[in-house]
């Protein structure tokens, strides 16, 4: 992955998506800053934590995902602890492009045309230690696509892209932007311990799109694969998807 010098970041607010007819404004727009981020540093979060290799193969990101419970002031930071009863609402979120000093092949530049999905796994129900309905599946949004901005002087291809809900979404009540599948709130039984819960930004594995055509998970647990373990990395193999970021927290909930 080449980043520019310039980063993109996304502010996503969900509600949105069911609005059409909704115009668009500087709140479900991309703003560019710096990111203070490494790819390094997120790739090494992910693989302490075992969320490298028990739901991605193991991959340079090329963005940062900054997830915010705004309700209850909550951020998922690689690994912090929320609180389920924080996670009722489907969370905001920024996007940050990454510098790496990673030996592994880059995975995505950005593009105009790409769309990009946002899934959101549990690789630890009922529990880390008997994970018989993992991978659960909690939350697929798909649609998600840069276009082109009106860029200033000096500004690189990279950092002149905006992220806005489609034409047809906006017009036609159309799916271009969807929950593919609907949000479902974290809750880890009690006393099964702490639990990963593990957003992934996914992207087309080649230069042409082909998310329109997305396959829906037959049923949540084991995102419909009828096996222990398998979820998101299936998932995106059979939609030729690739991992481009991710991000995770622990819940849990104890015994009263």
């Amino acid at each position: 992955m080449h980043c520019s010098s310039s980063a993109l970041a996304l502010l996503f607010i969900p509600h949105l998506l069911t609005c059409a007819a909704a115009p668009i404004s500087s709140h479900n727009q991309i703003t560019l800053k710096d990111s203070l981020r490494s790819a390094d540093r997120v790739r090494a979060a992910l693989k302490k934590a075992d969320v490298i290799p028990d739901v991605l193969d193991d991959f340079s990101p090329a963005f940062a995902l900054t997830l915010s419970y705004t309700s209850a002031h909550k951020t998922v930071s690689l690994g912090n602890e929320i609180s389920p009863s924080d996670t009722s609402s489907a969370p905001n979120f920024e996007i940050h492009s990454l510098s790496s000093t990673s030996t592994l092949s880059p995975t995505r530049t950005l593009a105009s045309n790409r769309t990009y999905t946002l899934v959101l796994t549990d690789p630890d129900a009922t529990s880390r230690d008997h994970p018989v309905k993992a991978q659960m599946c909690h939350w697929i949004v798909t649609g998600i696509s840069l276009s082109a901005s009106n860029s200033s002087e000096g500004m690189d291809e990279a950092s002149a892209y905006t992220l806005e809900l489609s034409p047809h979404a906006r017009d036609t009540m159309s799916a271009e932007i969807k929950h593919l599948i609907g949000y479902m709130a974290p809750a880890p039984p009690e006393g099964s311990g702490k639990h990963r819960y593990v957003f992934v930004l996914l992207t087309s594995e080649d230069e042409s799109d082909g998310q329109k055509g997305l396959k829906k998970p037959k049923e949540r647990p084991h995102w419909g694969y009828a096996k222990v373990g398998k979820g998101v990395r299936e998932w995106a193999d059979d939609n030729s998807m690739i991992a481009v970021g991710a991000n995770f927290f622990y819940a849990s909930r104890k015994k009263p």
